[in-house]
């Protein structure tokens, strides 16, 4: 019900603003489009990549004006393909396939947990795969297969610092203390796959019930990155967080129809192009500055760091091969639904360690 009224106000709104475009297009003023997303102004995401590209888009150029709405206003986060396809919103601002993996397979294979990385790494890895020519399957490329097949232009956002595991209570650093009634929130398929593979308990919920889940006591830890903690309260809920480990990243994607995108003229195609690539290549930058600054925080409230290497043998055996287990159930889940799991698992790995991320010897080994 909530939506269909959405729906309808959001139909009334655009109607409204097209009746007033129209007349003022007639006097060249700048054409309006909406912009959405589920996700809230202080999510990294939004605030460090969508809102400054569409700012500059605007700044730069008198031909266009995105109306923006933020956290939910219009549709949450996998609402957003069917938001794009029926014109309810010209661009989603943060585009999560990871929350759809029935039609976005091969995009949860970012979130696949490493050894090493950091969010330079994976903004160079990211921009590689959007770009690369290898094919995956059907002799299309990971872009086609995903966007293209879908009448979708995107650009990529700065994926995700790596994910980490922060706990309430339990601190992870006994075999013991890995079993299933520690329930930690996961927000994708891969993410569910390591926790179960930890012997943990995954729970399936929204990042904004995050706050809510921990304080009731519904969810007993998290996986996150970093610089989101604070619009989440991960860092005033938690005691306990296991460093020096890349749990994968997040991938997300500045979205729109391709109808949309060609209705651009060239010269703000050519900003947003531009601006793009140069907030992809400073967003490592500013995520390592909030890291810096909310570790020390976290610490100072009370919260431990555990380092990976501190831990016992037998644990950190235990995180290297859920770690490997997970690589080899994502594949073979992607393959049990007729996708090509080993090839976009591989072209992954293979461009992690060409930006200079580190993952286990046999995932190495994986031909």
């Amino acid at each position: 019900m909530k939506k269909i009224y959405l729906l309808v106000i959001l139909s009334i709104v655009l109607l409204l603003g097209a009746c007033g475009n129209a007349g003022e297009n007639v006097s060249g003023s700048k054409e309006s489009y909406t912009a959405s997303t589920g996700y809230p102004n202080s999510d990294g995401s939004v605030e460090t990549f969508s809102i400054p590209l569409l700012e500059k888009v605007m700044v730069e150029t008198d031909e266009v004006n995105f109306d923006i709405f933020t956290g939910g206003e219009l549709f949450e986060a996998d609402e957003a393909l069917e938001a794009l396809n029926n014109q309810s919103i010209d661009i989603e601002m943060v585009l999560s396939p990871t929350l759809d993996p029935q039609r976005f397979p091969y995009s949860s294979v970012v979130g696949l947990p490493l050894l090493e990385s950091d969010a330079r790494v994976a903004a160079q890895a990211i921009q590689k795969l959007v770009e690369s020519d290898v094919e995956i399957s059907d002799g299309k490329t990971y872009y086609e297969l995903e966007f293209s097949d879908k009448d979708l232009f995107v650009l990529p956002i700065h994926p995700t610092e790596t994910y980490v595991i922060s706990t309430a209570g339990t601190k992870l650093d006994t075999l013991d203390n890995f079993n299933q009634s520690i329930r930690i929130r996961a927000s994708s398929n891969v993410h569910e796959m390591f926790i179960n593979e930890l012997g943990l308990t995954p729970v399936a919920l929204p990042a904004t019930d995050i706050y809510d889940g921990l304080s009731r006591g519904s969810i007993d830890g998290v996986m996150l990155n970093v610089p989101d903690w604070l619009p989440y309260g991960v860092d005033e809920q938690t005691d306990f967080t296991i460093s020096g480990l890349s749990l994968g990243h997040f991938p997300v994607f500045f979205s729109m129809k391709e109808e949309t995108w060609n209705s651009f003229p060239d010269e703000v195609q050519n900003i947003f192009k531009k601006e793009a690539s140069k907030l992809i290549q400073e967003g490592p930058e500013v995520y390592r500055g909030q890291v810096e600054e909310i570790l020390p925080e976290y610490e100072e409230k009370g919260g431990e760091l555990i380092e990976v290497d501190t831990l016992d043998s037998e644990v950190q055996n235990k995180i290297n091969q859920a770690i490997y287990n997970t690589w080899e159930k994502w594949i073979h889940d992607l393959e049990s639904r007729d996708h090509a799991g080993k090839e976009i698992a591989l072209l992954w790995r293979d461009l992690i360690v060409e930006s200079g991320g580190k993952l286990p010897q046999e995932i190495m080994d994986m031909e």
